[in-house]
């Protein structure tokens, strides 16, 4: 998420703690933890919804494209048969 290595997040959290004192830095650093891990769980629903959804969109696009193939070779074949049919007659 944040591109952030481990000595970045110690120096952080040693500053943090000279700042704030070891009670609050603790209570501070406690609730950052408990809002990262409902963002990341937001973020895995999210992503499920799309996952579940993008599949069903994909099908509705092939279902378009086999209905405008069905559509085109109709209309090819019905050109056929009149062709054909003016050549005999």
């Amino acid at each position: 998420m944040f591109d952030n290595g481990m000595s970045e997040w110690v120096v952080v959290l040693t500053v943090a703690l000279l700042v704030l004192g070891p009670q609050r830095a603790l209570a501070i650093t406690r609730f950052a933890g408990v809002m990262l891990g409902k963002a990341k769980a937001a973020l895995a629903d999210v992503q499920a919804q799309v996952e579940k959804e993008l599949p069903q969109e994909e099908l509705k696009e092939i279902k378009e494209n086999v209905v405008a193939l069905r559509r085109s070779n109709v209309k090819r074949k019905v050109q056929e048969v009149l062709a054909l049919e003016e050549k005999q007659a």
